[in-house]
């Protein structure tokens, strides 16, 4: 009977021990996202390459890399890097960025809006007005 619970204790404190191991292990495909604003964030031109994006004033950049895999959304719709930079640049909005923690690399931007109706314009939040 002691045997038993003799192994069985080695059992669980084996196990115990590699858990910190295995979740560092699996920390590597963790995603980093960044929320911004299209106030501050400039789209780059071209959908692969380096890209340094600040998310807000006085915020600290980061330096992150566009690849062919990155996607580009607005709100839950897939659209072409050149849509999004389109609308974007329509007037202050929500920005998130998602990118792989340990490579940098982006996975997918999403501007959090909707896409318009056809033949309708894109709604611009309004501009915050100071004072």
């Amino acid at each position: 009977m002691r045997k038993t619970a003799t192994a069985l204790l080695l059992a669980a404190g084996t196990l115990i021990a590699a858990v910190p191991a295995w979740s560092q292990a699996t920390m590597d495909a963790f995603e980093t996202g960044v929320e911004a604003s299209t106030s501050y964030v400039t789209l780059p031109s071209l959908p692969s390459g380096p890209w340094l994006l600040t998310p807000c004033a006085g915020c600290t950049s980061h330096q992150v890399k566009l690849d062919a895999e990155t996607r580009y959304f607005v709100g839950k719709t897939a659209v072409p890097p050149e849509t999004l930079r389109k609308l974007a640049a329509r007037g202050p909005q929500n920005l998130d960025i998602y990118y792989v923690t340990r490579t940098r690399i982006v996975t997918r931007v999403v501007l959090r809006a909707e896409l318009p109706s056809e033949g309708q314009k894109p709604a611009v939040q309004p501009r915050r007005k100071d004072g």
